[in-house]
């Protein structure tokens, strides 16, 4: 039937999902690579490398991943190395990160954990942020 590459699941930046603007996808999606999303999806996602929300693109669901891009809108939990909130992005919920960066106009309306990138018990710093343009 199909072969298995398996060379390429060992890059977790290659985009190897892609949903695309215009499509809705109700369940959970988990990849070894990275994940686009353009279109709608309600469900968890469990990616490896990186997930990007593109500016059309709207998540509702919990995300594990290891870095985290919006350009969209996301409402659930996030835990991942690093998140990026752009200009147009917003999320609302829970955030579990290493690195945070956002840009100018970006809304982040959730109770934000900032984990060292060891991660020992008990050495975790806490910060709950609310913030929105209006």
């Amino acid at each position: 039937m199909y072969k298995s590459n398996k060379k390429n699941r060992k890059n977790p930046d290659a985009v190897e999902t892609v949903l695309g603007e215009g499509a809705t996808f109700e369940g959970n999606i988990s990849s070894e690579g990275s994940v686009k999303v353009e279109g709608t999806l309600k469900g968890d996602l469990r990616v490896d490398g990186t997930l990007v929300v593109g500016p059309n693109g709207s998540v509702t669901g919990d995300i594990s991943a290891g870095g985290v891009i919006i350009f969209g809108e996301v409402n659930g939990k996030i835990d991942a190395g690093a998140l990026e909130i752009k200009s147009t992005g917003t999320i609302t919920g829970e955030i579990l990160i290493e690195t945070l960066i956002t840009e100018a106009g970006g809304v982040m309306s959730a109770k934000c954990e900032m984990k060292s990138p060891a991660n020992t018990e008990g050495d975790d710093q806490v910060l709950s942020v609310s913030y929105s343009k209006e």
